[in-house]
């Protein structure tokens, strides 16, 4: 008798209700309502400025602020990153509504600097209403995407720069992100993939976006994917004025994508696709990471000498 009233008392005891900390009322900081959250609470933060770097510790609990990005910033300093998604933390852990910046250099993984906004590695997160801007590293200056599967919508990446690949953003390593209604503006990588770049076996889903202004010392001013082993699915998408040219590599047309007309194929960029751009890529002949090789497949060969021959005549203006 008494085990059944024990097994009848729990059917009917309350299920805890998930909590709501407030910052600062509750705790001082976001990373202090971080360390105290439980399973499926929410984090309240109030608008302002927030000089910290936040670690979600593998908890799926939802990080939002009050009156939105325009008024609440994360400003993660020198830190390496100003935040982290490196504990598991699956997709019903929310970041939601910041202004995310740093003066860091990025994670170290490696042996590369990744990530100096948000670092995600070994997560798969959802990424909402945020802005994230003015970062820098190695790969992936404003975000860095290392074997995850993270969800972003409605998230702005500007003025993010990487000194490798992936100004604004590096999907790498069997990463599968989902990236809806989001927009990259004034991102710059020196190589490859000023807005976004793709490396080792990922694929993503790129829904009614935008690209504009993103530019790549080399090759893939808006978006990168220089080999077979990734692929990028585009739908609803525009692209304009990244430079040299919107994409690099092939990629899923899934419709409604608008690209503006550009002139990647003008090597010696002097506004004319013709014998001068031909010369410069036999003298590039073979293997090289180079602007020559227009296809993107690190060899410079008849494959690009085709694509000049295709565009010939003057860019469009």
């Amino acid at each position: 008798m008494r085990s059944t009233a024990i097994f009848l008392s729990l059917l009917v005891a309350p299920i805890a209700a998930a909590a709501v900390i407030q910052v600062p009322e509750d705790y001082p900081s976001i990373q202090a309502g971080i360390n105290v959250a439980q399973t499926g609470d929410t984090v309240s933060v109030a608008s302002g400025t927030w000089s910290e770097w936040l670690d979600f510790r593998g908890k799926t609990i939802t990080v939002e602020s009050r009156d939105g990005a325009a008024l609440t910033t994360i400003d993660g300093g020198e830190a390496p990153s100003a935040i982290v998604f490196a504990h598991g933390e699956p997709r019903e852990t929310v970041l939601r509504g910041f202004t995310i910046t740093s003066d860091g250099p990025g994670t170290l993984y490696d042996g590369l600097l990744m990530g100096a906004g948000i670092y995600i590695h070994q997560a798969s997160p959802t990424i909402t209403d945020c802005i994230i801007r003015d970062c820098d590293s190695q790969m992936g200056g404003g975000v860095s995407v290392w074997t995850s599967d993270p969800l972003f919508e409605n998230v702005v990446l500007m003025n993010n720069t990487a000194t490798l690949n992936g100004g604004g953003i590096r999907i790498h390593q069997l990463s599968h992100p989902i990236m809806r209604q989001c927009t990259l503006i004034n991102n710059a990588a020196v190589i490859h993939g000023g807005g976004l770049a793709y490396g080792n076996d990922s694929n993503g889903i790129h829904e009614d976006c935008f690209f504009e202004g993103n530019t790549a010392g080399i090759r893939g001013g808006g978006l990168s994917k220089s080999c077979d082993c990734s692929n990028a699915q585009i739908s609803g998408t525009v692209m304009c004025h990244n430079a040299p040219d919107h994409i690099l590599g092939s990629w899923d047309d899934l419709g409604g994508n608008e690209l503006c007309e550009v002139c990647s194929n003008d090597v010696n960029a002097d506004g004319q696709v013709g014998v001068n751009d031909i010369l410069a890529i036999v003298a590039a002949w073979g293997g090289c990471v180079c602007v020559e090789d227009i296809n993107g497949d690190s060899v410079v060969n008849v494959d690009d000498l085709l694509l000049v021959i295709e565009s010939w005549g003057p860019c469009p203006v």
